[in-house]
């Protein structure tokens, strides 16, 4: 049998070191891309990459990465873990197909995903609900708006530098995904960064009630995989990355998913958050990610391979997933539970009860890492200081 293309995921993160696991597990060779070492470089089932950094130079990266890849027999396929390496591919696009396959369609539909005046609008097309807003093109507009219910977000959270790499909106703002509080200061503050910026209403309801549809989707449309997972922390708060995250039954959110990225013409992988509106008991899409995740390993260890079908989807490949014992299952951020216990828990807030089940569900996360893929990461001393760089980069915006 010949050899598998390799996947080549970048950059560094938790997130790579989730795909790397799973197709590492399922017999695909991966290489990790980035300008150091993190987590999923020192994976078992990795190779490390050095690469120029994409947030310096989107160049430089590119003219590196198209160097390797002419030198490899077969097409590798690009996975992009964060969603400065999918505006970084399709910025690219031209000459990293020319050695490069993608698990998306491209050039233009991922950006359809990732701009949320366009995934909302695509959404209103089909019938999918999503919350009131607008584009704020100028702060004056909504000066004196009162701050109860309404967010700013921008409409995308990276863009093109002008010094070639990418900047982030929490590098600019120190905000995550969105900005509460008085929305005309708010407006100004991610105007004034360079980004395109919406005001949205805030739908009501505790944060258990944020449900993801995690799926993947063949280039015919057909749902390949897919799960449903609730979250039930998060980190950092608000508008942050799932600390505790669980696998539920699908509520319903199944079909509308699919519908939303077949009217966009998307196919891969995505995971798409939606919010239960207390008032009116329907589900309002608030953001869609075309890329690897921190929790994509919930999935597998569920026996949901939806990076693997991607793979296929992208190679022409027909590959059967190593047997699992799926069922539902619960994940804990290791990283996220260290971040989260000593910069954000307040007992009077959070309750006692958190802290350890905090700490036995990621104790618990890292055994079940380790019985579903046998990778010894976090036995090894020297996988740490990349583990604690990955946490570093999420509070830096990186």
């Amino acid at each position: 049998m010949s050899q598998r293309p390799t996947a080549v995921v970048f950059p560094d993160n938790l997130g790579a070191l989730a795909a790397a696991r799973e197709l590492g597990a399922a017999g695909i060779p991966v290489v990790v891309a980035g300008p150091k070492r993190g987590p999923a470089a020192r994976s078992r089932f990795a190779t490390y990459l050095e690469m120029p950094d994409l947030y310096q130079s989107t160049t430089r990266w590119s003219e590196a990465l198209c160097a390797w890849g002419a030198k490899q027999k077969q097409r590798p396929v690009l996975f992009a873990s964060e969603d400065a390496g999918l505006l970084a591919s399709e910025k690219h696009h031209d000459e990293l197909t020319r050695y490069f396959d993608k698990p998306h369609p491209a050039p233009g539909v991922i950006l359809g995903v990732v701009d949320k005046r366009r995934l909302y609008e695509a959404a209103e097309r089909v019938g999918v609900g999503v919350p009131g807003s607008r584009e704020v093109t100028d702060a004056a507009d909504i000066a004196g708006l009162a701050a109860s219910g309404w967010l700013i977000k921008p409409a995308v959270r990276y863009r093109l530098h002008e010094n070639g790499g990418i900047f982030t909106f929490l590098q600019a703002t120190g905000a995550t995904k969105a900005i509460a509080g008085d929305p005309g200061k708010a407006a100004h503050d991610v105007i004034a960064a360079g980004f395109p910026t919406i005001l949205q209403e805030a739908v009501p309801g505790p944060f258990e009630n944020l449900v993801t549809l995690a799926v993947s989707i063949g280039r015919d449309g057909r749902v390949l995989d897919y799960f449903a997972a609730r979250k039930q922390y998060e980190y950092p708060e608000p508008f942050g990355d799932g600390l505790i995250v669980k696998t539920i039954t699908d509520p319903g959110l199944l079909e509308p998913t699919v519908r939303l990225l077949r009217e966009l013409g998307y196919w891969g992988i995505c995971d798409v958050e939606f919010k239960r509106d207390i008032r009116t008991g329907q589900y309002k899409l608030l953001d869609a990610n075309p890329r690897t995740w921190l929790w994509l390993n919930l999935g597998t260890r569920s026996g949901h391979f939806l990076l693997l079908k991607a793979y296929g989807e992208a190679t022409g490949l027909h590959l059967s997933p190593p047997p699992s014992n799926a069922k539902e299952r619960e994940w804990v951020s290791p990283r996220g539970t260290m971040a989260f216990l000593t910069r954000c828990y307040r007992p009077k807030r959070h309750g006692l009860a958190l802290p350890p089940r905090l700490m036995i569900g990621a104790v618990s996360t890292m055994m079940g890492n380790w019985w579903t893929f046998r990778d010894p990461l976090y036995l090894r001393p020297s996988a740490w200081p990349g583990l604690v760089r990955a946490s570093s980069r999420l509070l830096r915006g990186r």
